[in-house]
């Protein structure tokens, strides 16, 4: 393929900086050269899916130019194979020496074919997934796919062999100096143990495990791939939402003509279970044919008791006309570990898509296991304390330790190779990296390379890396430093700072804080991700980002300001004598009691409740309008129901109308208390969807003659105080505290932690109290000291109380309307003050 001059001195710049990398360096060992470009012909490869093919020099060395289109599909070329065949048999496999020279990440497949039937798959294949400026070596060993043993191939009678792109939506380009067979040896058709030495991607080795280029050979128990469009009665496949099922070329098109919530289909078992023993899980290939991002979940599932969630989930959001590989990993739900799934026993695979838009359409190929089952082993849960980390199995990696200085990185001396990248592109700049976040994206991110065994920080008390904003605008940067761990404990921590235009800064992430306050206890010795983003820019914005590194001493951690751990979500809550009767005894002094509901009667205090905000509604950005008739008292119980009952808000037809409905009640201008201890009794509701709530708002009184947002605003000393805050999502055990003041625009400021963990009660009611002193606030769960803030920024303003189940906002948008109707429950709310401040 001809270049002008200038590309030409350009390309052999990049490839001369190649060549001096360790794979193409040196006298390659003897053995035969299959495909030498040195005397190869371009017009001899034939390429398929809009591939090219040119010979070209790195340096002085002939190699062969691939250039990838961008799009979908397996673009690449078939290596020419002598008449007759290749007779491979005093050799272990083929491999190819390769480079990526392009700006994209490239997934590059190797396949080599016997002669037969190719829907019996007579081949074997590999993988290697290359970042841009890495060079790998690709092998393929002969009764081997994918590592573990795969078709029985006759290395004596190779008929074809094939090199490919898996779905190269960026294009790309690559260079191969020679296709040769490596190692010795009778054939590894049948054999137990791993394959030879293959180059692994370092951010699949870090748990980004990068999908197969081609579907591996079935298990034993399995007869091939595990769906077929081609083949495909279409009438058989079971469907849930009324997507709309057909064949277009080789690929199943699933169309949503109805939106709704998790449209899919259960794929057709042979005999009605799958054996994939020896697999890592199981994928597809899916293109999103319509205009908006898709959320696309596979579920692969054990006969049992459906109550006991007994499947694993994994999903992949796709955008508009892209082609992506979804996959599940046995023994893993959306990358943590999961239920622990036989692989021998599926008996049932559905795709689903979540809440797409009505209209939305996708493609499905290539439906198969992949990996081997040493993937899919799940990971332990974080420490919750540093520790050191056990020795390192051997073929395991062992983690890294920076020296003492805390350097994570060494940016010149190796290059972008191995990061990662969501809606950002990043190049190196004098030393740093330039990344540019792109608009409109929610959050923008580049994510670090990690070793295998992950970092072992546990000497250091804190990460930190320096930014530069070249922008004219200040840039609110963050970074998040994450433990193995299930999502529902979100295993990480984050922090932030605001960068002014022109600015040099550090941002430093203490471990065990979250934006500065006590959060998840990350144990800085089982660090395995690390990324800096941004949140939704509206326009392109561009960062330097250098000297990553750990700081700071043990002693710095947060793991002493955190007060619970995940772990006491399993031990049965012990009550106290106290609770409801009266303050925790550590509060000294003589308390009286200034409020006793016990929602006796059948109806609310009027004198005391308001079951609608001061203001009209509905809020922006959430779901439900508020009805009065949601709350209701029976048996000294107020509930809250939550329904899917579309109306306006408050039932006033000029106000805003929503299709579900909640209840609250509130006591502004009614009843407010400055200090003091507040408590009260909540079963609250576990549906996804929902955010039930007990918290306070300022108010000055009308006696202050300000109007009511002046009254309720959280400036000038006041604070808005979250004694309880509940993702229902979450599951029992788990709440979250928080404190909010100077407003809720460019001023804002919070303190809090949705990192507090409490064990069952046999009736599922939990009591949530909070003392409130000059400059100190102190949370309570079941009658156990929770989390602590001691400022003097603490609020020194009244506030009222505020009962309430939201949706939407915080709260996540997929509600689950199976779940509805759904009530909180409300015992009593008390109160109690100091005699001495009546």
């Amino acid at each position: 393929m001809p270049t002008s001059n200038p590309q030409r001195r350009r390309l052999t710049g990049l490839l001369a900086a190649l060549l001096v990398l360790p794979l193409f360096a040196g006298t390659p060992p003897p053995t035969p050269v299959v495909m030498d470009p040195a005397t190869a012909e371009a017009a001899a490869f034939k390429t398929e899916k809009g591939a090219t093919v040119a010979l070209t020099t790195a340096g002085s060395t002939p190699v062969l130019r691939l250039d990838l289109p961008a799009g979908a599909g397996y673009p690449g070329f078939d290596i020419p194979v002598t008449p007759g065949g290749w007779d491979l048999s005093a050799f272990s496999g083929l491999e190819v020496e390769v480079a990526n020279i392009g700006t994209t990440r490239i997934n590059l497949g190797l396949r080599v074919d016997n002669p037969g039937d190719w829907k019996k798959s007579p081949w074997n294949t590999n993988n290697v997934w290359l970042a841009p400026g890495e060079v790998k070596r690709l092998q393929v060993t002969f009764g081997q796919s994918f590592g573990r043993p795969g078709y029985a191939l006759n290395p004596a009678d190779i008929t074809a062999a094939k090199i490919f792109a898996d779905n190269p939506t960026g294009g790309g380009t690559l260079l191969i100096k020679s296709i040769r067979g490596f190692g010795t040896g009778a054939p590894a058709a049948g054999a137990s143990a791993p394959a030879a030495t293959i180059a692994v991607d370092p951010f699949a080795a870090s748990g980004n495990a990068a999908p197969a280029a081609t579907p591996p050979a079935p298990a034993p128990g399995a007869s091939g791939p595990i769906f077929t469009p081609a083949s495909a009665d279409l009438a058989a496949i079971k469907t849930e939402k009324d997507p709309v099922l057909s064949l277009e070329g080789d690929a199943l098109k699933v169309a949503f003509p109805r939106g709704g919530d998790y449209p899919g289909l259960d794929f057709p078992l042979a005999g009605g279970q799958l054996n994939l023993a020896g697999f890592a899980g199981i994928q597809a290939e899916v293109t999103n044919l319509g205009s908006s991002a898709l959320n696309v979940n596979l579920r692969a599932d054990n006969p049992g008791d459906w109550r006991k969630s007994p499947w694993n989930t994994g999903n992949s959001w796709i955008g508009p006309g892209q082609t992506a590989t979804v996959k599940v990993v046995f023994g893993q739900s959306y990358g943590n570990p999961g239920y622990a799934l036989d692989p021998a026993r599926i008996s049932n695979l559905k795709l689903f898509v979540a809440n797409p838009k009505t209209d939305a359409a996708i493609l499905v190929r290539n439906v198969a296991p992949f990996g081997t089952a040493a993937v899919s082993a799940a990971v332990p849960p974080a420490a919750s304390a540093p520790t050191a980390p056990p020795p390192a199995a051997a073929g395991q990696d062992a983690t890294f330790s920076p020296a003492i200085g805390g350097d994570l990185l060494d940016l010149p001396g190796r290059g972008l190779a191995g990061f990662n990248y969501a809606d950002s592109t990043a190049v190196l700049e004098n030393g740093r990296i330039k990344v540019t976040f792109r608009a409109g994206a929610n959050y923008p991110n580049i994510q670090f390379p990690i070793p295998a065994g992950g970092w072992n920080l546990s000497a250091f008390g804190a990460a930190e890396i320096t930014v530069t904003n070249p922008n004219d605008r200040k840039v609110t940067v963050f970074m998040r430093v994450d433990n193995p761990g299930h999502w529902k404990n979100e295993p990480w921590n984050t922090e932030n700072t605001t960068v002014d235009p022109g600015e040099t800064k550090v941002l430093r992430l203490t471990f065990g804080q979250q934006n500065g306050a006590p959060a998840f206890p990350l144990n800085p010795a089982r660090v395995n991700a690390l990324q800096v983003f941004i949140v939704r820019p509206k326009t392109d914005t561009t960062l330097l980002l250098s000297d990553l590194k750990a700081a700071g001493s043990p002693a710095d951690a947060a793991h002493r300001l955190s007060l619970t751990k995940p772990e006491d979500r399993n031990t049965p809550a012990v009550l106290p004598d106290w609770l409801g009767q009266r303050p925790p005894p550590e509060l000294a002094g003589e308390w009286v009691q200034t409020l006793n509901e016990n929602f006796d009667g059948d109806r609310l205090d009027a004198s005391r409740w308001t079951p609608r905000f001061p203001w009209d509604g509905p809020q922006p950005g959430q779901l439900q309008r508020y009805a009065p008739e949601n709350v209701t008292v029976a048996g000294g119980v107020a509930t809250f129901k939550v329904e899917k009952r579309a109306g306006h808000e408050n039932n006033d037809t000029s106000l805003g109308r929503r299709d579900y409905t909640s209840g609250l009640i509130q006591s502004y201008d009614k009843w407010t208390q400055l200090y003091g201890y507040f408590e009260a009794r909540v079963k609250v509701p576990y549906v996804r969807g929902l955010w039930p709530a007990f918290w306070m708002m300022p108010d000055r009184g009308p006696a202050s003659g300000l109007d009511m947002w002046r009254r309720r605003d959280t400036g000038n000393g006041a604070m808005e105080i979250d004694i309880m805050e509940i993702l229902s999502e979450w599951g029992p055990g788990r709440n979250s505290v928080a404190v909010h003041w100077d407003g809720y625009g460019s001023d804002h400021k919070q303190w809090g932690t949705s990192q507090i963990y409490y064990g069952p009660t046999p009736d599922g009611y939990h009591v949530f109290g909070l003392a409130w002193e000059p400059g100190k606030l102190t949370w309570y769960v079941d009658g156990k000291k929770t989390a602590e803030l001691v400022n003097d920024r603490v609020s020194s303003v009244p506030a009222y109380l505020k009962f309430n189940v939201q949706m939407g906002g915080w709260a996540t948008k997929n509600i689950d309307d199976a779940g509805l109707p759904a009530t909180m429950e409300v015992d009593y709310a008390r109160a109690w003050q100091l005699r001495s401040r009546l």
